[in-house]
């Protein structure tokens, strides 16, 4: 069974086309679990009017993206688990060509194509920008397990949740987490059409993070002593 999680707030503008893109390649028996954080637009007209039982949508917690992000992977009930942006596309592949990776490892990233808000590639991908790398510390530095490129085993699980405070990003916290733990890869296929659209909650394709340099380095210092400390877990 797969699960794709997804957090959304006010996301109506290009909702639609992502769920659709997912729900063409998942099977009746596979599940769509959105945490939505208090939209207050039509983001859960939109989904409710797929009238698709694969659908499930849980009240997030409104404690920041990451945490709904938590929020939707403890709710997934899959042995495979996606995690979706609400703004994107996926390729038709996608989740054939992941699910194949994952008999290898317990966590799989792959490429994308940098895209316009109509979801128009720019020629570019998230390689091009930031080529793959894997270790503890060259992850601490900069990531490049991004969430809505990524999809893990349910084994993984065990040592991600609960999500320790101090959490920016849900995605690099599970990247550490798997990448000090677990077996992971990148795969060079280009499986998602990653949509820049101005509205944006991550800058991972500005390379300039809003963040002042103590609040860079004390959530490193969290991300470090979390990621040691489950090694008791």
């Amino acid at each position: 069974m797969i699960s794709v999680c997804m957090a959304t707030f006010n996301g109506g503008k290009y909702i639609r086309e992502q769920v659709a893109s997912i729900l063409e390649q998942i099977s009746g028996n596979d599940e769509i679990v959105v945490s939505d954080d208090g939209s207050t637009d039509d983001t859960l007209e939109v989904l409710n009017s797929f009238h698709d039982a694969r659908i499930r949508i849980c009240k997030g917690p409104r404690k920041g993206i990451p945490y709904n992000f938590e929020n939707a992977i403890s709710h997934a009930k899959g042995e495979y688990i996606f995690i979706s942006d609400q703004d994107d596309v996926w390729a038709p592949n996608k989740v054939e060509r992941m699910v194949e990776a994952l008999q290898n490892v317990d966590l799989v990233v792959s490429d994308a194509w940098v895209s316009d808000k109509f979801c128009k590639s720019t020629g570019v991908s998230l390689y091009d920008m930031y080529p793959p790398h894997k270790g503890f510390w060259p992850t601490i530095y900069h990531t490049n397990y991004i969430g809505c490129c990524m999809a893990f085993k349910r084994t993984v699980l065990k040592k991600v949740l609960p999500f320790p405070p101090h959490i920016i990003g849900h995605d690099y916290w599970i990247g550490q987490i798997a990448d000090l733990y677990y077996d992971t890869c990148f795969i060079p296929d280009k499986l998602l059409y990653y949509r820049r659209h101005g509205d944006n909650a991550s800058t991972f394709t500005t390379g300039k993070s809003p963040l002042p340099l103590w609040k860079k380095l004390r959530f490193r210092f969290w991300i470090v002593f979390y990621t040691l400390r489950r090694c008791f877990s």
